[in-house]
């Protein structure tokens, strides 16, 4: 599969960076963008803002069934509100507002709020967004609000935990093909010692592909699933080998070119820490939970591709629009 920009067809290019060929369509004000970096830009803040304001709805709704998950939810609101009282407390300081009075004043805000806020949301319908929103007091609007033209908002919302860092605890050796709830499950593959004998430049080639994955993974927050176009777009401009079919002689080869994709792509995060972050993810996978199961996260990371380039394969499938972005090889 190659992916093939449609520039010559200025209808088909993303009106929010107008570089990138343009995928999907904005339900609330209709204008195509290409990503997810662009529905989230300034120059569409009117309609992320509600998304946003939608996601936290949808987190209370979903895990509002239950009193943990409640709970869950009630601490992201209450991570907001803290935000707000150290903005006071600064304030304070500058102002040289009486410690007493704001000690009060911050003491009337503390961990009381948060019951208060769990009885407002008991007793409404957690399936209406409107009903879930209203319940919510000024205060807290505005404190949310705030967080998003600030662009802090996704640092409040439930953070994914890559199944990569979970490390098995075993007795034993344990199977490959054992299952763990934890890790997303393995795809059934063909007995490798019935394969034909693969090229010592494979090993490589895997490494290529694991990184530009581990960093698509992280960069969709662990969500590549729901957007499958999107992330196969992503991954496949970091990694030449599965885009171009290249063929790499060593590890430092395989690694660097997908840095390099990274670093020269100008709609792609490419800051130190994101570097670094997938470089660790892809050493991690490359490595497994340990020396006895030292293929498995290797094993997962490809079944999880192979269930997004099918899920993408089945979206052109549907949408000819799409399929014209994509060359089957």
């Amino acid at each position: 599969m190659d992916y093939q920009g449609t520039s010559s067809n200025t209808d088909n290019i993303c009106k929010l960076c107008n570089v990138r060929p343009c995928i999907y369509t904005c339900p609330q004000c209709e204008i195509r963008y290409c990503s997810s970096i662009c529905y989230k830009s300034e120059a569409h803040s009117e309609c992320s803002e509600s998304f946003y304001k939608q996601c936290v709805i949808d987190e209370i709704k979903s895990h509002g069934k239950d009193t943990e998950g409640r709970k869950k939810m009630l601490e992201i609101l209450k991570r907001v509100h803290e935000e707000d009282i150290k903005n006071m407390e600064a304030l304070a300081s500058d102002d040289e507002i009486d410690n007493d009075e704001l000690e009060e004043e911050l003491d009337s805000d503390d961990d009381n709020d948060i019951p208060d806020l769990e009885r407002r949301l008991h007793n409404i319908n957690l399936d209406n967004a409107d009903e879930v929103w209203s319940a919510l007091t000024d205060a807290e609007k505005q404190e949310f609000e705030a967080l998003i033209k600030n662009g802090d908002v996704e640092k409040f919302l439930p953070q994914w935990i890559p199944w990569w860092t979970y490390h098995t605890k075993k007795k034993l050796v344990q199977d490959i093909d054992q299952k763990d709830d934890e890790l997303p499950p393995l795809i059934d593959v063909p007995i490798l010692m019935a394969l034909q004998k693969a090229s010592p430049n494979v090993e490589f080639n895997v490494l290529n592909v694991i990184y530009a994955y581990a960093y698509m993974a992280n960069y969709h927050n662990g969500d590549y699933l729901n957007c499958p176009v999107e992330a196969t777009i992503v991954f496949l401009d970091l990694s030449d080998n599965m885009k171009l079919n290249t063929i790499y002689e060593n590890s430092e080869s395989a690694i660097a070119s997908v840095v390099h994709k990274i670093t020269n792509c100008n709609w792609l995060s490419q800051d130190e820490q994101t570097l670094l972050a997938s470089k660790e993810a892809g050493n991690t996978i490359m490595h497994g939970p340990d020396k006895k199961n030292e293929y498995l996260y290797v094993a997962v990371a490809l079944s999880e591709l192979h269930r997004l380039l099918t899920m993408t394969t089945e979206e052109i499938s549907k949408n000819k629009k799409i399929g014209i972005l994509f060359i089957m090889d």
